[in-house]
């Protein structure tokens, strides 16, 4: 299979291409957030959750609550 790149491809055939990634990302976010409702449901802290996620307290709080 042979790229082509962007700038050779009909302005149409690239605005096409905008909606692909961001529906899955949503889905991965959604899926993310629900995971953290569940754990603070279950009452783990945000220390525990910002750890398995690999960032501060604060950044998770801010991210998710």
């Amino acid at each position: 299979m042979t790229l082509i790149s962007p700038l050779v491809r009909p302005t149409e055939e690239l605005l096409s291409l905008l909606p692909t990634p961001i529906s899955p990302l949503r889905r991965i976010a959604n899926f993310l957030q629900g995971l953290v409702d569940t754990l603070r449901k279950r009452e783990v802290s945000w220390a525990v959750i910002a750890e398995q996620l690999g960032v501060s307290r604060q950044s998770a709080w801010e991210r998710f609550s």
